[in-house]
């Protein structure tokens, strides 16, 4: 019983109020839910072991980019209390928002698409899983935060991306609830970034920092070598003017999801692609293949990047013969200074001195 084990005491209490105790109890209203889950005590141990917390914090839910959404509109098979195990919640499929260019129930489906035709996609080109295909993300793992700013981030500002003023046009039409204020929020937060530089690799870093993962897909550690960077370090100092993974690793124009390999013609990160990128309206206007030239992800293994790798090792072997050897004189000059009669060779007295000079007596004379 241990993987069925709940803490009943909120979910009776959400049963009872609802009026019954039967499994076949159907939900009502849609903001039913939060009678249960509503409570921050509201988990249980699943049957792999693993401890599953059911609580939803309304107030976060509120302000996130969900909030116009019912719980039925991603939680389709929910339809009893108590209900059966949910199944994942499949971004793709459609809401009953109705999306108002096209005047259709609004659906993620053309960005899962995009996902699946970029490096992090799970099928290859052929439609068959590539090695590892539960290694590769999907939206949860990425947006695993209901990161919602009224306000956008562009490299180090916070603004609106359009004058408050403009709301108050809206509301003279759409007067009904608060949709101007949340189509507002939601257009002007995404014509700009809505994420800093530092919360991008912290993102990316989950998979490209990860021993394991690196060492299944045989890739280098992206992240460590970024940070040792210059880009990198102006980040860890506060920057939020300089490039981070999607500035470099997405096509200027292209949709964030998609990312492709190095290899291919099109990537962004492609050779004869880099010196465009670096020329992004926000980056080196003027930067030309030299620059551009610039290896970032470099890793010391003396296998994939030799000549790093042996310029390494000189360059150490350089520093600490440069240091000891500095070391040593600060040590003589100590010893002088400690014990001024010090020496490692002892001087001849000035006695010995004259009897080399004069050399010995002569003896008497023999016949």
């Amino acid at each position: 019983m241990r993987d069925l084990h709940f803490r009943w005491i909120p979910m009776l209490a959400g049963i009872l109020f609802l009026g019954g105790i039967s499994d076949t109890v159907r939900a009502g209203e849609e903001l039913n839910c939060l009678i249960c889950h509503k409570h921050r005590g509201l988990s249980r141990i699943d049957e792999k072991g693993n401890f599953r917390l059911f609580y939803i914090n309304n107030e976060l839910f509120e302000s996130g980019p969900h909030r116009r959404n019912k719980c039925k509109d991603c939680h389709t098979d929910i339809d009893r209390i108590p209900h059966n195990p949910a199944r994942k919640v499949d971004c793709a499929q459609e809401c009953h928002i109705v999306e108002p260019s096209g005047k259709r129930n609004f659906s993620h489906k053309p960005i899962a698409e995009t996902l699946a035709r970029s490096v992090h996609g799970r099928f290859d080109e052929n439609g068959d899983p590539k090695p590892y295909a539960e290694d590769y993300p999907g939206c949860k793992d990425c947006h695993d935060q209901p990161l919602y700013r009224p306000l956008s981030v562009w490299k180090g500002e916070v603004r609106p991306g359009v004058s408050t003023r403009a709301v108050t046009r809206c509301k003279s039409c759409h007067r009904s609830g608060n949709f101007a204020e949340d189509f507002y929020e939601h257009v002007t937060s995404r014509l700009r970034k809505t994420r800093f530089p530092m919360e991008v690799i912290e993102k990316c870093a989950k998979c490209h920092q990860d021993p394991a993962f690196l060492d299944r897909h045989d890739l280098d550690d992206a992240v460590t070598t970024y940070k040792q960077t210059f880009h990198g370090k102006l980040i860890a100092l506060g920057s939020e003017r300089t490039p981070d993974c999607l500035d470099c690793h997405v096509v200027e124009g292209e949709n964030l999801h998609l990312i492709e390999a190095r290899e291919k013609a099109t990537s962004s990160v492609n050779p004869a692609n880099l010196p465009r990128t670096c020329r992004a309206s926000d980056c080196h206007k003027k930067a030309g293949p030299m620059l551009a030239g610039f290896q970032v992800h470099v890793t010391y293994d003396r296998e994939k990047y030799p000549l790093q790798f042996y310029m390494l090792i000189f360059f150490k072997a350089l520093m600490a013969g440069v240091l000891y050897f500095f070391l040593v004189l600060i040590f003589l000059e100590l010893l002088r200074r400690l014990f001024p009669g010090f020496s490692f060779i002892r001087p001849k007295a000035e006695d010995e001195d004259e009897e080399d000079d004069i050399g010995p007596e002569p003896g008497p004379r023999r016949s």
